[in-house]
């Protein structure tokens, strides 16, 4: 994609690989205490010279790249047409939005929408700010995705929509939530933002509702250093989101939808709805177009380390990994592992080991968000107990997934693991 002369991108290319020598893909925003990060960089020199030749063109701003990136995506996830922003998150908050914009509204303000309570917490965030009403549904800590039969007992006559999340890229089994979403005419939408190549039934995550979201993090399965997409079904979900995603104008989208004939305005500066502005750059665009291409490439690789790391944990007692449906293929964002309920060591203990060890930990995304001190602020947060979120918040925690994660890594990390579980052996 990028218009610089060869000769200009050999020059650039030797710069930049010498610069790349002398760095560290581990991210430096934190302390260099961890031979096993959670995250590695996965971008190189076709990028920044991709970001390079947007500045140089003074084409920063959304522009071609940008469309160009969101059709390969969409022929890459097999939709009609995609929607780039500038996260994850504003992909969720724009998916919410569009359920209860006033142009076209889906559902009303005060509708109920099923949110599984063990999520990052800008999905429900968005859900509340679109004036949706919250009610949270318990996850399943075998499979860290949402309970399908409290999900069915939470259904009553004011829910509208389901959100779903397939946590840490393990895919939700959308046979029955399918089912149950078909019987009581429900909307669904999708959190894809840790799950990008996951597939049920061979068909991709994101795919199942109205619009599924990714996230292109630096830790995600592949980055634009910030950024998001929206996977839509057809044109006009997607001219819809345009609109919602820049200001609530008309620009970028098919003007003949919308009736501006008899007001004396500009066309190119038409404003039909309300909207935000979560665009991206041409230049996180640029990254997406050289990270997509790999994408086949590191997901591969974050199966085959993923496959390895699983075996290892099945062999070994008072840690389990996720379980998942024969029909399902996950696409791992990490390594979420449980302790079991009989362990004689706590969470605590064992991450504490593990980061003394140089091997970074985390919880799994939040926890039980409701345990958090935000859950004094809204009442969703007070109408359940959640009995497999807490087994999540308080036996729970992941550990890093990269595909420049090597194999000498992987059997070191595990080595770290079994010599902390051979003192209770």
């Amino acid at each position: 994609m990028s218009s610089l002369n060869n000769e200009s991108t050999r020059k650039l290319e030797g710069v930049i690989e010498l610069l790349l020598e002398s760095s560290s893909r581990i991210n430096e925003a934190k302390p260099r205490r961890y031979w096993y990060p959670l995250s590695l960089a996965t971008y190189g020199v076709d990028e920044i010279i991709e970001a390079i030749d947007s500045m140089c063109s003074f084409r920063t701003t959304m522009w071609e790249k940008t469309l160009l990136f969101e059709r390969r995506f969409a022929a890459y996830q097999n939709c009609a047409d995609c929607v780039m922003v500038n996260s994850g998150s504003s992909a969720d908050l724009l998916l919410t939005f569009l359920l209860t914009n006033p142009c076209n509204p889906l559902l009303q303000p005060g509708d109920e929408i099923l949110v599984p309570i063990v999520t990052w917490p800008t999905q429900i965030w968005s859900a509340m700010m679109a004036g949706l009403k919250v009610r949270f549904v318990d996850v399943s800590p075998e499979t860290l995705n949402i309970d399908v039969d409290d999900l069915a007992a939470k259904i009553s006559p004011k829910t509208k929509a389901i959100f779903l999340v397939h946590l840490m890229g393990n895919p939700c089994p959308m046979d029955r939530i399918l089912e149950i979403a078909t019987a009581h005419n429900l909307l669904i939408i999708e959190d894809c933002c840790e799950a990008l190549g996951a597939e049920w039934d061979g068909i991709k995550v994101g795919n199942f509702g109205i619009g599924g979201s990714f996230s292109f993090f630096f830790s995600h399965h592949m980055t634009t250093m910030e950024g998001g997409m929206i996977a839509c079904p057809n044109a006009l979900t997607a001219d819809h989101l345009k609109i919602l995603r820049a200001h609530g104008w008309l620009r970028n989208v098919d003007l003949a939808q919308h009736e501006i004939a008899g007001y004396d305005i500009d066309p190119r500066y038409a404003f039909v709805n309300w909207g935000f502005n979560v665009r991206p750059t041409d230049l996180q665009a640029g990254f997406g177009l050289h990270q997509l291409q790999k994408l086949p490439i590191f997901n591969q690789r974050r199966e085959e380390l993923a496959n390895r790391f699983f075996k290892f944990i099945d062999g070994e007692l008072f840690l389990q990994r996720p379980l998942v449906s024969p029909r399902a293929r996950p696409s791992w964002f990490s390594l979420p592992l449980l302790i079991t309920s009989d362990a004689p060591f706590s969470r605590k203990e064992i991450t504490i080991y593990l980061e003394n060890q140089g091997v970074e930990t985390r919880p799994i995304v939040a926890g039980n968000i409701a345990r958090h001190p935000v859950g004094k602020l809204f009442d969703a947060f007070e109408q359940d107990t959640y009995l497999g979120a807490d087994a999540i918040h308080e036996r729970g925690f992941y550990l890093g997934l990269s595909p420049f994660h090597s194999d000498e890594d992987l059997n070191k990390l595990m080595d770290c693991l079994q010599q902390f579980l051979s003192k209770y052996k």
